[in-house]
């Protein structure tokens, strides 16, 4: 009876582990972030910094990775396109990130601001460069 239970759990755990793969080939490089087959951003992340740009905006934040497939995303500053669309004085949260599928060089993501575990952002992104 034991061996009945404990097969499906190996494979529940040996199957996510699968499924996440190395992560430790997205922890720098040039990447895009793809919402629904459309491009949402370009990234390009180093060891410590990460820029995004979306359209006329830009913003650098500063990258901490929490484990071989999490990182915390800390805002360090915005350009003028950026500050123009944001209400004044709305706060910038840190994001939290779980990579939680790999293909190739296409992660998919979880992503979450600090302050609130009930909205979870999902979106792919590749690799590039």
């Amino acid at each position: 009876m034991k061996h009945k239970l404990l097969i499906p759990f190996l494979l529940l755990v040996f199957g996510y582990s699968y499924s996440q793969g190395d992560c430790s080939k997205f922890r720098t490089g040039k990447f895009q972030n793809n919402d629904k087959g459309i491009l949402k951003a370009q990234i390009q992340r180093n060891d410590s910094i990460q820029t995004e740009q979306y359209g006329e905006k830009e913003v650098t934040l500063k990258i901490t990775w929490i484990d071989d497939c999490s990182y915390r995303l800390k805002f360090l500053d915005g350009n003028e396109a950026f500050w123009a669309s944001r209400p004044k004085d709305m706060p910038t949260y840190d994001l939290i990130v779980k990579i939680v599928k790999i293909n190739g060089n296409t992660y998919t993501q979880e992503s979450k601001f600090d302050t609130d575990n009930d909205f979870v952002y999902i979106s792919e992104i590749t690799k590039i460069e």
